[in-house]
C-alpha cells in the first residue's frame, strides 16, 4: 500500500515538473532579458547586440545590452557560463572566442564546456588597415616596408587569441614578416593608437574601421575574405595581391549558459532568424560590410570544430599562449 502511494505521490511530481515546463514555455519571456557583450562599447559586438536586443524585445520584454570587457572576452563568456539557464541570460561570441580561446586558456576551455550556441548572427569581412600617415598605399608596399624593418614595428589586436590577433598571426606567416603584438581591451582603443601611429597595422573587423577609412584616418590596403568587401569593392583581397588562397573570416554568434530549454530556445533561433533577415537590419549591417545571418545551434557546433582545427595550427606555429 506504501508502495503505491509513493509511487502516485512521484507520478504526481513528474505531472506536475511537466506542467511546470509547458507554463514556462508559453510565458517566456515573463522578465527583461540580460544581453550580455564581452568587449567595450563601440566595436562589432555593439553592432549585433543592438540588433539582437531589438528583435529579442519583439516577444514581448526588454532587452539590457551588458558590456562586460576584459581577458579577450573570457570575463563576459565566464559570466554567462555561471548563469542560470533559464533564457534570461545570453552572450553575443565573436568565433575565436570558442574557435581559439580554448585552445589557449584553461579558464575558457571550461567556460566553453558550460555554454552552448544558439544562432549565428553574420559574418564580418577584416580589413588590413595603417595609419593614414604611413608611407604605403598598397598591400605590396606594406609588406614590402615591412620586410625592410623587421621586429621594429607592432601591431595592434582587440586581445590575445581574438581573431584580430590570429589574422594577424596568419598574416604574419605567409607574408614572412615580422612584427610583436600589442593587445588592447578591445577594437576602440586599438584604433585610437593606430590611428596615432602608435601601432603600424592592423587587422580590423569593418565596424571598428569603416568610419575612420571613409574620414581617411586609416587606409585599407586589403580584405581578408575570398571576396571583396560591398562596403569597400576598390580595396582588392589579400588573395588576389599578395597572399593566394588566404581567406579568414569572423562571425558572431548568440550563445546561452548550457541546459536552457529546448521551449526557450525553439522561440529565440527562429525570432533571430526573423531579425537577421529583416530588411531594417541587413542594411543597417551591409553598410558596415556585415553579413546578416542565422543558424541552426548544431551549424555553430560544426563551424567551430572545423575553424578549431585550422587555428590550432596557427597557434602552434606562433607560439601563441596566454598566462593562466
Amino acid at each position: 500500500m506504501l508502495n503505491v502511494s509513493w509511487k502516485k505521490l512521484f507520478a504526481s511530481l513528474v505531472c506536475g515538473l511537466g506542467l511546470l515546463g509547458t507554463s514556462q514555455a508559453q510565458t517566456y519571456p515573463d522578465k527583461p532579458i540580460n544581453l550580455v557583450a564581452p568587449y567595450p562599447p563601440g566595436g562589432a559586438t555593439d553592432l549585433y547586440a543592438r540588433s539582437v536586443a531589438a528583435g529579442l524585445g519583439e516577444l514581448g520584454q526588454s532587452v539590457i545590452v551588458d558590456n562586460r570587457a576584459g581577458a579577450s572576452g573570457i570575463i563576459g563568456a565566464d559570466y554567462v557560463s555561471r548563469a542560470a539557464p533559464d533564457g534570461y541570460t545570453m552572450l553575443i561570441g565573436a568565433s575565436s572566442m570558442f574557435s581559439v580561446l580554448p585552445l589557449l586558456s584553461k579558464r575558457m576551455d571550461s567556460v566553453y564546456q558550460k555554454i552552448e550556441p544558439i544562432s549565428i548572427l553574420g559574418f564580418n569581412p577584416s580589413y588590413v588597415v595603417v595609419p593614414a600617415t604611413l608611407p604605403v598605399s598598397t598591400i605590396q608596399e606594406l609588406v614590402a616596408f615591412l620586410k625592410q624593418h623587421p621586429g621594429k614595428y607592432g601591431y595592434g589586436s582587440a586581445g590575445a587569441g581574438t581573431s584580430q590577433h590570429v589574422f594577424m598571426e596568419l598574416f604574419k606567416q605567409r607574408a614572412g614578416v615580422d612584427l610583436f603584438p600589442v593587445q588592447y581591451k578591445g577594437s576602440s582603443p586599438m584604433v585610437v593608437d593606430l590611428i596615432a601611429e602608435r601601432v603600424v597595422m592592423a587587422i580590423e573587423q569593418g565596424p571598428a574601421v569603416l568610419s575612420y577609412i571613409k574620414a581617411g584616418k586609416l587606409k585599407a590596403l586589403a580584405v581578408t575574405t575570398a571576396k571583396r568587401s560591398e562596403a569597400l569593392p576598390n580595396v582588392p583581397t589579400l588573395a588576389e595581391t599578395v597572399l593566394p588562397n588566404f581567406e579568414a573570416v569572423t562571425w558572431f554568434a548568440l550563445y546561452a549558459p548550457k541546459g536552457v530549454p529546448k521551449s526557450v530556445i525553439d522561440k529565440v533561433v527562429p525570432q533571430v532568424a526573423k531579425t537577421m533577415s529583416s530588411k531594417e537590419v541587413k542594411e543597417r549591417l551591409g553598410a558596415v560590410g556585415v553579413e546578416a545571418a542565422s543558424s541552426t545551434p548544431q551549424e555553430v557546433v560544426q563551424r567551430q570544430a572545423a575553424e578549431t582545427a585550422m587555428w590550432k595550427d596557427v597557434i602552434a606555429r606562433s607560439k601563441i599562449s596566454l598566462e593562466e
